[in-house]
């Protein structure tokens, strides 16, 4: 309702000297975030003293109490008096066609022609064909019925002269049919492709037509000008656009030091896949952004935490004290492991604005509407590479290649999919994390075959103990080596778990030559960390294990 007396309050009220002005509005920037981008529509339009009404046709913004901001580029004396926006089935625009339609049309044309063509020389065989047929016949009704009525007249050797004349031309029409036939035969494949050829270039023309249209969004303005201009009007329209980056990485390795090579690409959309736009962008200046419109703009002020005590029989026959009460406060002592990590030239367009990191890729972009995504080059960075191994002693039988990968390009890389290649040879897909600048991340680089694993279980003990108090008891012990073929060196972090207690019953006690050089890594319990100097074709042993004690009657369990 509100649209509806919107349009009327803006038509009747209205002096007599205010007209209505038409825009044709073409996309010719593009902000595009995470979620969300601010799209600018501009058309030129010149303007008489007076009051008008400017209508543009924008596509649904997703937004629905947002009108897109209106700017006039060069204008002088102009109030803008009102806004409004109204959603329904907008009247088609005539528009040039854009320049890949332009093409797309043209190669259209140039397949029709070509089968017309074919048609046409298809049809002159065909018509030769037909004409052989009938002097066939014709020759043939002669030789059965002309001579009849003169057969006395006819010397025998004149006889056999029309004769053979006759037979010569059946002979010779009749190879021409069968020639003919063989051609028209032999044309069929090339008229399928040709066919086939049109119908594509019929289809690349429509999927880049502009459609008339659903869904659009009618933004009027009603405006006062003080003098005649010509000026630009813009708007910037919130829609739902969005990127995300993907990566290729190039590891050149020299022993355990190498170069890694990210290069760094945005998958853009701004369309589902085969949606014909209401707008063509064919010459569009696009900025990618870091920032998310979607994100939250600040925190949430925590509510009071109020405890009081309870007879507890009671408490949990009336089912007050809940789930959440014994997972949530009874164990913060013990935090849920996180999944550990197994896989996974400066921007020359690149600015900062705050915290936020801007790419511009610059003017004269256009976009495949045949595709879900374009894809556009950012820039390659280039990180110098300390290589180590790292495994997991419970179930990897080699080690993987990592790296430390520090984010020193003073902006956010964003997380993304990255196609790992070694020294220019295609290994797999692994994931780049979200890194912060300066945060620096475990970053998996492929399986080291180089470097085996093999895990022996040496021991398994259960049974009871104690004096005066039973006890049950698992003692387990393990031994892991790690085999090298590398010819040079390589440092490599051996992963094992060992159980901890979150019960002052259950006894643990951990037993390991050498010793681990991290007990409980990034915070996870009971995760251990060895640091190892693996030398070139040798072997190491780490020796493991561990006993578990606790009272009769009860029972070790996972959490």
């Amino acid at each position: 309702m509100k649209p509806i007396l919107a349009a009327l309050f803006a038509t009747t009220a209205l002096p007599a000297f205010a007209d209505t002005i038409v825009l044709k509005t073409e996309v010719t920037e593009a902000l595009i975030t995470g979620q969300g981008g601010i799209i600018t529509y501009s058309a030129p339009v010149t303007l008489t003293p007076g009051t008008h009404s400017l209508i543009a046709y924008l596509p649904v913004s997703g937004y629905e109490n947002a009108v897109p901001e209106v700017q006039f580029g060069g204008a002088d004396g102009i109030r803008v008096i009102s806004q409004s926006a109204a959603n329904f089935h907008a009247p088609p625009i005539r528009r040039t066609p854009s320049a890949g339609l332009q093409v797309a049309i043209d190669a259209r044309n140039q397949a029709q022609a070509a089968l017309r063509a074919f048609e046409e020389r298809y049809e002159e065989n065909q018509a030769s064909l037909l004409a052989a047929e009938l002097k066939l016949t014709l020759v043939r009704s002669t030789a059965e019925t002309g001579l009849a009525g003169q057969r006395d007249a006819i010397q025998a050797d004149q006889l056999t002269a029309v004769a053979d004349a006759i037979g010569e031309t059946a002979r010779a029409a009749q190879q021409r049919i069968a020639a003919i036939k063989t051609e028209l035969a032999s044309m069929e494949p090339e008229r399928t492709v040709l066919q086939e050829d049109l119908a594509h270039a019929q289809e690349i023309v429509e999927r880049l037509q502009p459609r008339s249209h659903e869904q659009i969004r009618q933004i009027t303005t009603r405006i006062e000008v003080t003098a005649a201009q010509a000026v630009t009007v813009e708007y910037d329209n919130l829609q739902p656009a969005y990127w995300q980056p993907t990566y290729a990485a190039d590891l050149t390795q020299a022993g355990a030091k190498g170069t890694l090579e990210l290069r760094r690409s945005a998958k853009v959309s701004v369309s589902r896949e085969g949606e014909k736009p209401f707008h063509s962008w064919d010459d569009v200046k696009i900025t990618l952004s870091t920032a998310n419109l979607r994100d939250s703009t600040g925190t949430v002020i925590p509510y009071p935490d109020l405890k009081r005590l309870v007879d507890e029989v009671k408490a949990r026959k009336s089912g007050s004290v809940g789930a959440d009460y014994e997972t949530n406060v009874m164990r913060l002592d013990a935090p849920a492991p996180a999944p550990m990590v197994e896989a996974a030239e400066q921007p020359a367009g690149a600015n900062f604005a705050g915290q936020t990191l801007l790419f511009d890729l610059g003017d004269g972009h256009s976009m495949d509407w045949s595709a879900a995504t374009s894809t556009f080059n950012i820039d390659t960075l280039v990180f110098s590479a300390d290589l180590y191994g790292m495994a997991n002693a419970a179930r990897d039988e080699n080690a993987f290649l990592y790296t430390d990968l520090e984010n020193d390009t003073g902006g956010i890389l964003l997380a993304g999919q990255v196609d790992l290649s070694r020294d220019g040879t295609p290994i797999g897909t692994t994931y780049l994390p979200r890194l912060s600048p300066n945060q620096t991340e475990p970053i998996g680089l492929g399986p080291l075959y180089g470097i085996r694993l093999q895990r022996d279980v040496l021991g398994v003990a259960e049974g009871d103990s104690g004096f005066i108090t039973s006890r049950s008891e698992i003692n387990q012990s393990y031994k892991t080596t790690l085999f090298s073929a590398l010819d040079y060196n390589m440092p490599v972090k051996l992963l094992d778990v060992v159980p901890t207690s979150e019960d002052d019953d259950l006894n643990i006690r951990l037993q390991a030559t050498p010793a681990p050089d991290e007990l409980n890594r990034n915070g996870k319990r009971g995760v251990l960390v060895w640091d190892l100097e693996l030398e070139a074709g040798t072997s190491q042993d780490v020796l493991f294990g561990y006993q578990m004690k606790w009272p009769v009657g009860k029972m070790p369990v996972p959490r």
